[in-house]
């Protein structure tokens, strides 16, 4: 019982935001462990992006609010809805998560004394292990300097309770609330993957610090491989608007270039598995070699929001809008 009240104490002040997808029901294991840790169902609000028109949003989520996106806004614009919801109500910090992050035993206490430890951080990430493994994919990430993004795979030799990283990954993220209304939520231009960078880059440069605590731990899987062309797409597209911002127009340069490397050892990888040289499907370099090659081009044509209809590799995204081009 003294444990519980502790926790609960260090739950004061924090907010969280819950996007979730479709009719899984994957948030509920979520939102009972989050409700266990001793957040109150008043703070927490679930951000429903429906997978088909029509969908009806959950109703059986223990008393937390919950919000209907009208369709499939993909993260950015549908974090955003969460973020503007809870950041009118008193809150020292934010805590973003997707329905399918969990936060093992323990770490959700290990990020708020680390949070309250280290004033000058502005957003915070667990060590991410792949789900049900011991095998962690990310320590923090690391910007390339327009070469491209990526996670540290190995532990960093650090004595303290947060490391230093670029830029941390948006299934769970605790951000410092006066800091994010200082620099804003997500680009929604983004639609999805790399907003999660471009939001660590505006909060280092406003003099913030982004961080992993060591000590706490969360379960999630890389989205990519669930959606090979959209996830090509995207990261293409958004990495080469990061680049740009990054690192200006030698950044862009060079992710551009590195980006047309790509797609011609994924042209090669498909020629190879479409032969009995090598074991395997082409599907997957081809879905990679189209939404990079798209991305590429749409970039140049100034199309934001969701993937295009058509992209190889689709899996499971659906129910989306697509804007108009903007010259």
């Amino acid at each position: 019982m003294a444990r519980l009240r502790r926790v609960i104490a260090r739950a004061d002040g924090v907010r969280v935001v819950v996007l979730t997808y479709g009719t899984g029901g994957e948030y509920r294991p979520l939102l009972a462990a989050l409700l266990a840790s001793g957040l109150e169902p008043s703070s927490i609000a679930l951000v429903h992006n429906p997978s088909a028109p029509g969908e009806a949003a959950p109703d059986d989520v223990d008393g937390c609010e919950v919000i209907a996106a009208s369709h499939n806004l993909g993260y950015a614009a549908g974090m955003n809805l969460g973020i503007a919801r809870q950041l009118v109500r008193p809150c020292d910090f934010l805590l973003l998560l997707t329905h399918d992050a969990r936060l093992r035993a323990g770490s959700m206490e290990r990020f708020l004394a680390a949070a309250r430890a280290n004033p000058r951080f502005g957003a915070l990430g667990p060590v991410l292990l792949l789900t049900g493994t011991e095998t962690p994919f990310s320590y923090g990430g690391i910007d390339l300097g327009g070469a491209g993004l990526d996670h540290r795979k190995v532990a960093p030799a650090a004595t303290g309770l947060v490391s230093r990283c670029d830029w941390i990954d948006g299934g769970t993220m605790l951000l410092r609330a006066d800091v994010l209304r200082r620099v804003g939520g997500f680009d929604a231009q983004f639609w999805g993957y790399a907003e999660d960078v471009d939001l660590c880059l505006r909060i280092r440069r406003a003099g913030f610090g982004v961080g992993v605590v060591l000590a706490a731990r969360a379960d999630q899987d890389p989205g990519g491989t669930k959606r090979p062309g959209p996830w090509a797409y995207l990261m293409t597209r958004n990495g080469l608007v990061y680049a740009y911002r990054s690192a200006g127009p030698r950044g862009l340069a060079l992710m551009a270039s590195r980006t047309v490397l790509s797609v011609l050892y994924e042209l090669l990888r498909v020629l190879v598995l479409a032969t009995p040289l090598r074991k395997g499907s082409p599907r997957e370099p081809w879905a990679v070699a189209i939404g990079r090659s798209r991305g590429l081009v749409d970039y140049c044509l100034r199309r934001w929001g969701p993937p295009p209809p058509g992209l190889p590799g689709g899996g499971d995204l659906k129910n989306v809008e697509r804007p108009e081009v903007v010259l």
